[in-house]
């Protein structure tokens, strides 16, 4: 599944050259040379489990016998660029004088896997399996959200804030019934406090028939939600941390401390929602609500997740230290 693709157009002795980079959920970048529309070379590299990384390299012969390569990769976290030599020299750089190559973070893990005996190995394989299985088991409650979105943000377009909320109650009872019906978990287990959400959602909503209310959900909800979470946190996370543990990368995540993190990131974004209520538009509001500030909170997320994972020990050398 590709999360992001990248194009980078350049041309060479008249003839329109482009590259495709495409950025996958298991990491892999995948790289297509494409000449005058057809594509003409492929090369595809993934930092998981490596013992040395590389950037991606393409070749193309030109009608003259010169070779055409292009080196492409990552420059920094979020963008991949370019560089291409014919016959060796340097013609042209997507981003003149950068350097091309994987964040240091997969170099230091590869060279960390080139250390490790069969047997590291054999268990950090195992940990990948165990993780891809885990996203796959939590794909359907991801684009259930994800849904539930979508479906407010074009509902309200169409129509109004109250309605799209409505509709979206009901989208998530219908989605608790599905669950139910084919044990199919959409809720992200969290079944229960999820139908509890909707139907006071669907309550406020009913309550307050007014676009500017609606628009407080976020923030009213948000603040009792991130209560519900700090208040089982300080218990150990016994019940929302627990739950939510499942979902983690390491599976020795503490739940209490989960919690707590969720719980405040609920302050937050509750907070940044009615302050882009009062001072923006609807529109501005509705874009903020439905895009913007789910990148936020997952952002946020991962600092939660880093600050609740337990540390790694510390490696001991020969003298103790």
């Amino acid at each position: 599944m590709n999360l992001w693709t990248y194009k980078r157009p350049f041309s060479v002795d008249g003839l329109s050259a482009l590259v495709v980079n495409q950025a996958t959920m298991s990491g892999t970048l995948i790289s297509t040379l494409f000449v005058d529309g057809k594509a003409v070379s492929s090369d595809q590299f993934s930092p998981n489990g490596a013992k040395t990384v590389r950037n991606n390299f393409l070749r193309h012969t030109l009608r003259d016998n010169r070779e055409v390569e292009v080196e492409t990769g990552y420059v920094g976290w979020w963008t991949t660029h370019i560089a291409v030599r014919v016959n060796g020299e340097l013609t042209y750089e997507s981003k003149p004088g950068a350097t091309i190559g994987w964040p240091e973070m997969f170099a230091k893990r590869a060279e960390n896997a080139a250390a490790m005996t069969p047997e590291e190995e054999q268990k950090l394989r195992d940990e990948e399996a165990r993780q891809r299985a885990q996203f796959q088991r939590n794909k359907p409650s991801l684009f259930f959200d994800i849904f539930i979105a979508l479906l407010f943000f074009v509902v309200a377009k169409f129509s109004n804030l109250t309605t799209a909320a409505l509709v979206s109650a009901g989208a998530g009872i219908i989605g608790w019934i599905v669950q139910r019906i084919t044990k199919i978990d959409l809720m992200g287990g969290l079944a229960t406090f999820g139908i509890v959400m909707s139907l006071i959602t669907a309550a406020y909503a009913l309550a307050f028939q007014d676009e500017e209310m609606v628009k407080m959900r976020s923030t009213i909800l948000g603040v009792f939600t991130a209560l519900l979470f700090l208040t089982d946190g300080l218990f150990g996370g016994r019940y929302l941390g627990k739950r939510l543990v499942r979902f983690m990368p390491h599976p020795d995540t503490h739940p209490g401390k989960l919690a707590v993190g969720i719980g405040t990131v609920g302050i937050i974004m509750a907070s940044l929602n009615y302050g882009v209520a009062k001072v923006f538009s609807t529109d501005v509001w509705l874009f903020y609500t439905t895009f913007l500030d789910t990148v936020l909170a997952l952002v946020l997320t991962f600092g939660v997740i880093k600050y609740a994972t337990p540390k790694a020990p510390q490696a001991i050398d020969a003298h103790g230290r």
